[in-house]
């Protein structure tokens, strides 16, 4: 399967075809067998293991970890006929559409695209960026984690470059209103009650709303961009903005039931 290293699909093989020892042979036999490798994934073990063990970020690679933590979900949302909706901090509402968010994940090109995307935030990039305003050169170091760095970043770079721009805003928007909700709301909540000028309450970050609604908006500019070059590619992308809120629901599934997935991110304050 796309995405698995050979060491991966030994850690696969060792957890559950536990009773030989002929892995070698099992990596060559599974090489173009791609639903061999699905029915492997998933096995329970695997999945209680990757959860039971402190250190299986040592042993696999981001990736299968996510994929095997989105197949589980799948299986558990498929199987509900309703989500929990978050209204604000403290308060949840039921939704029926838990149906609708396992079929999602059954999509092998969504799970793929939603394990890449959290295995990229396991390690957040910084770089630096120079620019050039009249005779002046600027030098500006920003965060891929950071959607204001982001935002400033787009104003800087031409429309037809802004591609990867775009769609980065979208991911971070996408992972922290799922996985990190109750940080984002804290941060609202603090900023109106360290408030002491009027503007000050029209410069509020964003809360959890506005993270899905920007976030669905600048998925959709990225697919545009990217519509002649690479028609799938844009395909998924818009798939993606049109689905936000129930994609949000699952990676918040899993952030909320899988104990070891909030060990595998840190954010800071």
């Amino acid at each position: 399967m796309q995405g698995l290293s050979a060491k991966d699909l030994d850690f696969v093989l060792r957890t559950v075809v536990d009773k030989r020892d002929d892995y070698g042979y099992l990596q060559e036999l599974l090489h173009d067998k791609p639903d061999l490798v699905d029915l492997l994934l998933e096995d329970p073990k695997l999945f209680r293991r990757i959860i039971s063990e402190e250190d299986v970020l040592l042993k696999i690679s981001p990736y299968l970890f996510f994929e095997v933590l989105l197949r589980q979900a799948r299986k558990e949302l498929s199987h509900r006929r309703y989500t929990v909706e978050r209204v604000g901090i403290y308060r949840q509402v039921p939704v029926l559409d838990g149906t609708r968010v396992g079929e999602l994940l059954g999509r092998e090109d969504i799970r793929g695209y939603l394990a890449n995307l959290l295995a990229s935030f396991t390690k957040t990039n910084t770089a630096v960026f120079y620019f050039k305003v009249g005779s002046r050169l600027y030098k500006r170091r920003y965060s891929d984690l950071d959607v204001d760095d982001l935002l400033r970043l787009v104003r800087l770079v031409e429309e037809p470059y802004r591609y990867p721009l775009y769609r980065r805003i979208g991911e971070v928007c996408l992972f922290l209103s799922a996985v990190f909700p109750d940080y984002i709301e804290e941060k609202v909540k603090e900023h109106f009650m360290r408030a002491t000028k009027v503007e000050e309450l029209f410069r509020c970050p964003w809360g959890v709303e506005e993270y899905t609604t920007e976030g669905e908006r600048y998925y959709r500019l990225a697919a545009s961009l990217r519509e002649k070059s690479d028609p799938e590619e844009a395909a998924l992308l818009r798939t993606v903005a049109d689905n936000f809120l129930l994609l949000r629901k699952s990676l918040n599934h899993i952030a909320e039931n899988y104990l070891c997935f909030r060990k595998a991110f840190s954010l800071g304050s």
